[in-house]
């Protein structure tokens, strides 16, 4: 029996040695590599309940998420705001988010995103409400990039962003400016 129990302890070992040089003898279709994927990255093309986290994760936002919110093909984000004249991370943020949104999956229909402070209690900066059916998403997308939302009156007027006094405490006022062309005469 002591014999039998060896053999079948040693068969186990050298089938678990095999198994373990396998991915580095060169035998398969990944030859050459050394190392194997274990889990293969799937495109995301439908944001459901359960790859939400996943989805605001692999944005690698710069700003803090206070919280998510998925319910009927619209995506709430609400980020919170922590430094003083922040507003360029913001912008990037709110690019990844839009990209997300309606580049990278097909299910979400409308996107908000709401900026509060979080030393004044949670207090609401601004907010954002991008649509799917928004035409210059399919007309000047790449120019979100370039954008400088809070200041510039078309960008405002795209993302319908609307913001409180807080913001101006915190900013200063908000001046704005226009860059659609002139009216012809």
């Amino acid at each position: 029996m002591r014999k039998a129990y060896l053999t079948s302890l040693g068969a186990a070992l050298a089938v678990t040695a095999v198994i373990g040089l396998m991915p580095h003898s060169g035998i398969g279709p990944e030859r050459g590599r050394g190392e194997v994927a274990v889990f293969h990255p799937s495109e995301m093309k439908r944001l459901t309940s359960r790859n939400l986290v996943d989805a605001i994760v692999s944005l690698q936002l710069t700003g803090r998420v206070g919280k998510v919110q998925w319910t009927q093909a619209v995506l709430t984000v609400e980020m919170r705001a922590d430094d003083e004249k922040q507003t360029d991370r913001w912008y990037k943020d709110m690019e990844k988010l839009i990209r997300l949104s309606f580049t990278q999956t097909e299910n979400v229909n409308r996107l908000l995103i709401r900026y509060v402070d979080a030393k004044a209690g949670g207090q609401l900066l601004f907010a954002a409400d991008v649509r799917r059916t928004d035409n210059w998403l399919g007309e000047n997308f790449n120019e979100i990039s370039d954008a400088d939302p809070l200041h510039d009156e078309l960008w405002r007027k795209r993302l319908r962003i609307a913001y409180t006094s807080l913001l101006e405490d915190r900013l200063g006022p908000i001046d704005t400016y226009s860059t659609s062309p002139l009216p012809s005469s």
